[in-house]
C-alpha cells in the first residue's frame, strides 16, 4: 500500500532536511550531521528514495553516534517508502528487533507532520520499556533534536509528541483491549504480540478506522504452533534470508523446514566479520549473511502482508563474534536446560509444538452423548415432553457473532438444562449464519427460548451484546428474561458476581472471570459433570460444534517481577463461539441452583463465597 500523496517524493522530503538543517543555533551534534543531511538531500535531488534507511544518521544517534542499518540490514525492507497495510516481523531474541521498530517510528513522525504512532504490548512493562529505552534516546540523542521536539511538545513515558503535531502513543493489552478504545490512530505497532489474544487485534485496528495510512506492523517471538504470531505469519508473504553459496551456489534459505539447522558452523576462533560462523548447508563452506536477500514464498502478498523471519543465525552482533557463536552453539546443545523448543523459539525464531488445550478430543468424546443427536436444521428433535421433564431448569445460552480479524465470527444458541443431581447436558446447539441481521437473530432466540420452554436467555454482555439485547427486547423478550454476562479478564471479587444498576450504568448484569470461568467449565467437561450430544464432527470442512473447545489454549506471560499471568487465548485458525455459549451457559445454570461443581468429589457443593457470588437477590426487584 503507497503512503498517502507520495510524501516522500523528492521535493517534500528536501523540504522536511532542509528545514533541519537550517535550524537557528544549531548544536555542535547538528552541525556535525550537517554534511550527512547535504548527501541526502544531493541523493533526493537525482531522483528521490524509495527506502528511508539513508536519512536514518542525519536524523537518529544511538550511543552517541549516527544510528543506521548497517549491522542490522535484515531490517531495511521495513523503512520502504511504498509500505503494505501490514508487516510482520517473527524474529528470535537479541536481533536488534525494539531498537528497529522504534527508530521507525521516531522517523515516520519527523518526517510525517500530524502522523500518530500507536506501540502495544501486552505489559504495561514491556512498554515503558520501549518508550524510555528505546524511542526516548533516539529523540533526545537527535542531532536535530531542537527541531523535533521544543518545550511545548509532551515527553511522557506513554505519549511522545513532535514540534510537526506528530505524535507516538503508547499503551498495553493483555487482558482487552479496551485501553486503546478512543485512540486514533495512522500507525499501529504490536510488539511481543505472540503473548497478545488475537481477539484483541480487530480493536485494536479500529483505531485506524478514520485514517488515510491504516498500516500496521506486528513484531514479537514465536511460541508454539497455534499461537497467534504463527497464525499470522501464515497469513503473510513468508519471506526468508536466503544467501547463495559463493562455493558451490547452493540457494540456502534460513528457515528450519529448509537449511537454517545445517547453516549453524562449528565453533571457531577465528569467528569475525569477514569470516561468519554460517556455512552452507551443502557444502559447509563459510558464507556469509550480507550477500543474502529476501525471497518471498507468497510474493503476491508481498504489498498487501509483508512477512520476514529472522533468526540469530543471520544477524551481525551474533554471526560475527566468536563468544555469541559459542553461546549458540551451546544453547542448541541444551546449555542452562534451554529445551529443543527455546531453542527453536528464542534463537531461530521459528514456532514448535502445540499449545496446552484445556481439553482434548478425547476428552469432549467422552463427554458426549451418542444417543442424543443435534439437528441444527430442526429444534424440535430434542424437546419433547418427556426428554426435558429430567431437567429442573433449562437456559438458552448466546454467543453473539460479528467480529473476528480473519472474516467474521458467527452467533452460536445452545440450549442447556441441569438435572437435580447437578449433571449439565447440551439439548440442542446452533451456529447461525446471519451475522449482519440483528432481527433474524433475534428472532431465532425467541423462538428457541418459547419452544424449549427455558427460564432465561443468559447472553454475552461485552461489546455488541449490549445493542443485541436491546434487539432482544423490541423483539418481544421480557428483560427479567435475560441474564447479561458481561467477560472480564481478572476479577478481584470471585468468579461471577452480580453488578447492580447504577446512575452511570442503569441495566444490572453479571461479572464473569473469562478464565476462571473456563477453566472450571473444562473441568466439568472432563470430569463429565457437563455432557453434550453426540459428537458432531464430520470432517475439516464440517467440523461440528463441539470441536470449538479444541480453539482454548492456555498462555503463560511472564511479567518483570518474575510472577506469571496465565490467560486463556483462542487458536486463532478456530472458532470457540460454541465454547463461549457453553461457558456462559454453565455460569447461569451453576449460579441459578447454588451447584458448583467440587472436583474432588463426584458430587456438588457450594461454599459461602460462592453462594454469596450466585445469590439471584435483587435481579429483578
Amino acid at each position: 500500500m503507497l503512503y498517502p500523496s507520495e510524501p516522500y517524493s523528492s521535493s517534500t522530503l528536501s523540504e522536511i532536511l532542509y528545514n533541519m538543517i537550517s535550524t537557528p543555533n544549531p548544536t555542535d551534534k547538528a552541525s556535525k550531521s550537517q554534511k550527512s543531511l547535504d548527501e541526502v538531500v544531493a541523493r533526493i535531488k537525482q531522483g528521490g528514495i524509495p527506502n528511508l534507511s539513508c536519512i536514518l544518521p542525519a536524523i537518529l544517534n544511538l550511543d552517541g553516534k549516527p544510528y543506521s542499518l548497517e549491522k542490522h540490514y535484515q531490517f531495511e525492507s521495513l523503512f520502504n517508502v511504498y509500505m503494505p497495510r501490514r508487516t510482520i516481523l517473527k524474529t528470535g531474541r537479541q536481533v536488534g528487533k525494539s531498537t528497529v521498530i522504534s527508530a521507525h517510528g521516531v522517523i515516520t513522525c519527523a518526517t510525517i507532520p500530524y502522523f500518530r504512532n500507536l506501540y502495544i504490548t501486552p505489559l504495561f512493562e514491556q512498554v515503558r520499556r520501549l518508550s524510555s529505552n528505546y524511542v526516548r534516546p533516539f529523540i533526545e540523542q537527535s542531532p536535530v533534536k531542537s527541531v523535533l521536539i521544543g518545550p511545548e511538545t509532551e515527553n511522557s513515558v506513554l505519549q511522545r509528541s513532535f514540534r510537526n503535531n506528530s505524535m507516538m502513543q503508547f499503551s498495553f493489552a493483555l487482558l482487552d483491549a479496551d485501553r486503546v478504545r478512543g485512540i486514533r490512530a495512522d500507525q499501529v505497532v504490536i510488539d511481543e504480540v505472540q503473548d497478545m489474544d488475537g481477539d484483541h487485534i480487530p480493536v485494536i485496528r479500529e483505531t485506524m478506522s478514520a485514517s488515510e495510512w491504516g498500516t500496521m506492523k506486528l513484531a514479537g517471538t514465536p511460541k508454539t504452533l497455534d499461537n497467534t504470531i504463527e497464525r499470522e505469519w501464515l497469513s503473510s508473504s513468508q519471506a526468508e534470508w536466503c544467501i547463495t553459496c559463493s562455493a558451490c551456489k547452493y540457494l540456502n534459505v534460513s528457515s528450519v523446514n529448509h537449511d537454517l539447522i545445517a547453516m549453524i558452523g562449528p565453533v571457531r576462533a577465528d569467528i569475525c566479520e569477514e569470516r561468519p560462523g554460517t556455512v552452507c548447508a551443502k557444502c559447509f563452506a563459510i558464507i556469509h549473511p550480507r550477500n543474502g536477500r529476501w525471497i518471498h514464498k507468497h510474493p503476491e502478498r508481498r504489498l498487501n502482508y509483508a512477512g520476514y523471519h529472522i533468526p540469530q543465525p543471520i544477524m551481525h552482533i551474533h554471526y560475527s563474534r566468536p563468544d555469541k557463536w559459542a553461546e549458540l552453539n551451546a544453547k542448541r546443545e541444551g546449555m542452562g536446560n534451554y529445551t529443543h523448543e527455546k531453542f527453536l523459539n528464542e534463537v531461530l525464531g521459528e514456532s514448535s509444538g502445540a499449545g496446552l488445550q484445556l481439553v482434548s478430543m478425547l476428552e469432549l468424546q467422552a463427554a458426549s452423548n451418542p444417543d442424543l443427536k443435534n439437528n441444527p436444521r430442526d429444534p424440535s428433535t430434542n424437546c419433547k415432553d418427556d426428554m426435558l421433564k429430567k431437567y429442573a431448569h433449562r437456559v438458552l445460552a448466546v454467543d453473539w457473532g460479528g467480529g473476528g480479524e480473519k472474516g467474521v465470527s458467527l452467533t452460536v444458541l445452545a440450549v442447556m438444562g441441569i438435572t437435580a443431581t447437578g449433571l449439565i447436558e447440551v439439548i440442542w446447539a446452533k451456529r447461525l449464519l446471519t451475522p449482519h441481521d440483528h432481527m433474524a437473530e433475534a428472532a431465532e432466540c425467541l423462538k428457541i427460548y418459547r419452544m424449549y420452554k427455558c427460564e432465561f436467555i443468559t447472553h454475552d454482555f461485552s461489546g455488541a451484546g449490549v445493542v443485541r439485547e436491546t434487539v432482544l427486547v423490541q423483539s418481544g423478550i421480557s428483560p427479567s428474561s435475560l441474564l447479561p454476562v458481561q467477560y472480564v479478564r481478572a476479577a478481584s471479587k470471585g468468579m461471577f458476581t452480580y453488578v447492580p444498576a447504577s446512575p452511570t450504568h442503569p441495566r444490572p448484569y453479571y461479572r464473569a472471570d473469562k478464565t476462571r470461568s473456563l477453566l472450571t467449565t473444562c473441568s466439568a467437561i472432563r470430569t463429565k459433570k457437563i455432557r453434550f450430544f453426540a459428537y458432531d464432527y464430520v470432517s475439516s470442512e464440517d467440523p461440528g460444534l463441539i470441536q470449538d473447545f479444541l480453539a482454548l489454549i492456555e498462555n503463560k506471560t511472564t511479567t518483570a517481577a518474575g510472577s506469571d499471568i496465565y490467560t486463556i487465548q483462542r487458536n486463532p485458525a478456530m472458532s470457540d463461539d460454541f465454547a463461549q455459549s457453553v461457558n456462559i451457559g454453565a455460569l447461569c445454570l451453576w449460579h441459578m441452583t447454588g451447584r458448583w461443581p467440587d472436583f474432588k468429589t463426584d458430587k456438588y457443593s457450594v461454599t459461602r463465597e460462592q453462594s454469596m457470588e450466585s445469590g439471584m437477590s435483587g435481579w429483578n426487584t
